[in-house]
């Protein structure tokens, strides 16, 4: 290839003269010429191969990071379906908004969980276990302003009523009011039951309603006494009847706990209403307190069965007060025998197994002196006086022989003075112990100042009623 190049300039003046305006310019002029030199097309694409190879390396290149960034893009399409769920959290897969999944594995489990990406599958989630607190709806509004109960009570006044709308409270049974804070723990059992009938924004709204409804009803079969003072019932009634009415909506949603935070009197007895209560309590602790000294009494008396031998005196009373004289001796011989019966215990078994000992021995007693006279008929007999001299010697044998007693000697010729004679101390401090011991066995044997072989003989009547247990106390000897 070659390549020429003309390039001229000249100036022609038309005369001698000066004058610019007769001069001609010129202006440059280029030809490029292009001269071939054997195979043509041969040479053309010998000179264009160098760029033609750049250009394709660039493209091919060009080309291949595309690629790559396509498939990126479709690969990060497809992970960001993958999503991880808590512990504590429930939910459902959907496809352009439908529940996906075999009917039993909706539920979405904690962890790792491959689907498809959005907007073609979407995770529905929430928290299994939520809960609510219910402070304004039953709670009077000038208990919200002040920082504690006692506060808003001192603050009460019979001339400010209780307006509805703006103070919540509830109607009890007796036609009280009452007020309440509560609070509510629920769980999400069922989240395909509860997404395809509510969206879970609103699930506290709706456990808000049925608590406000079972409150209501539940308040109207309690007295404000009962509502107050049953701690528990109330509560696990409201927890009952919201299960029922969330039940019956299908709503995929478990009741755990209802607890009542406050409840309260209206603020304006309040006060009189705590005095009251105050005394009832002492009521009931002094009640409970004569209770138990009552069982203590009777255990002492009778043992831990004492209620049936109370039982049977109070039948007794009653056949007594009714003029049913004959079975009410046949009652109390049954009393007699029950008191005899080993599970008896307390005062009435001491006393009765002190009677039986002094049985034993007033028979032992009885027997052993009817022998000697047995033994002594005869010789009475045969020598009455001189049987009778014998057993009068062999007394005043025994009453000399004894500790306590002094024997003094005096001559028959000093008969006709007075002799005035001083016991020894020795003496008389055995006559003070033995009569101390005397007086400690009588005072100890049921009925002491009583003959010992008549114990309770006071009490006993010849034909006419004896002791009764008539507690009017107008019949029998206990008049």
């Amino acid at each position: 290839m070659t390549r020429k190049n003309s390039n001229s300039s000249s100036i022609l003046p038309e005369d001698d003269s000066n004058d610019p305006s007769h001069i001609v310019r010129v202006g440059k002029s280029a030809t490029l010429d292009v001269g071939t030199v054997g195979n043509d097309r041969a040479s053309f694409r010998e000179a264009m191969d160098p760029a033609n190879q750049s250009l394709g390396e660039a493209l091919r290149l060009s080309y291949r990071l595309l690629q790559l960034a396509i498939a990126g893009l479709v690969l990060t399409f497809f992970v960001s379906g993958f999503q991880s769920i808590p512990e504590g959290v429930t939910g459902v897969r959907t496809i352009f908004g439908q529940v996906a999944g075999d009917s039993g594995s909706e539920i979405v489990a904690p962890g790792l969980q491959p689907f498809w990406p959005y907007p073609i599958g979407e995770f529905k989630t929430m928290q299994q276990r939520q809960s609510i607190d219910v402070r304004d709806a039953f709670w009077p509004q000038r208990a919200q302003k002040d920082v504690t109960l006692e506060a808003a009570t001192e603050a009460a006044s019979s001339s400010e009523p209780i307006r509805p709308g703006r103070d919540g409270s509830v109607i009890t049974a007796d036609g009280d009011l009452a007020h309440l804070q509560l609070t509510v723990d629920y769980s999400i059992v069922d989240p395909v039951a509860m997404l395809t009938q509510i969206s879970s924004e609103r699930t506290d709204a709706l456990v808000r309603s049925v608590l406000g409804r079972a409150v209501v009803q539940t308040a109207a079969v309690y007295t404000l006494t009962e509502l107050l003072e049953q701690r528990e019932t109330p509560a696990q009634d409201i927890r009952q009847r919201m299960q029922t009415y969330l039940d019956d909506l299908q709503i995929g949603i478990q009741i755990g706990t209802v607890a009542i935070l406050e409840r309260t009197a209206p603020l304006a007895v309040r006060a009189a209403y705590q005095r009251v209560q105050t005394a009832r309590e002492d009521m009931k602790t002094k009640l409970e307190r004569a209770r138990q000294e009552a069982s203590v009494e009777l255990v002492g008396a009778a043992g831990p069965n004492y209620l049936v031998i109370l039982e049977m005196i109070q039948q007794y009373e009653l056949l007594l007060t009714a003029g049913d004289i004959a079975a009410s001796d046949d009652l109390l011989r049954k009393i007699g025998q029950r008191f005899e019966q080993p599970d008896i215990g307390g005062q009435a078994s001491h006393i009765i197994m002190q009677a039986q000992a002094f049985q034993s021995n007033l028979v032992a007693t009885l027997s052993k002196e009817t022998r000697q006279l047995m033994s002594l008929a005869q010789s009475y007999k045969d020598n009455p006086k001189q049987l009778v001299q014998q057993l009068w010697l062999d007394a005043v044998r025994k009453s000399i022989s004894q500790n306590e007693v002094e024997v003094f000697s005096v001559p028959n010729e000093l008969n006709h003075y007075v002799i005035r004679v001083k016991s020894s101390p020795e003496i008389m401090q055995m006559r003070r112990d033995a009569d101390l011991t005397r007086k400690k066995m009588a005072a100890a044997m049921l009925g002491g100042n009583l003959p010992s072989f008549e114990l309770g003989s006071r009490q006993i009547m010849i034909d006419k009623p004896g002791r009764r247990l008539d507690e009017s106390g107008d019949k029998g000897f206990g008049r």
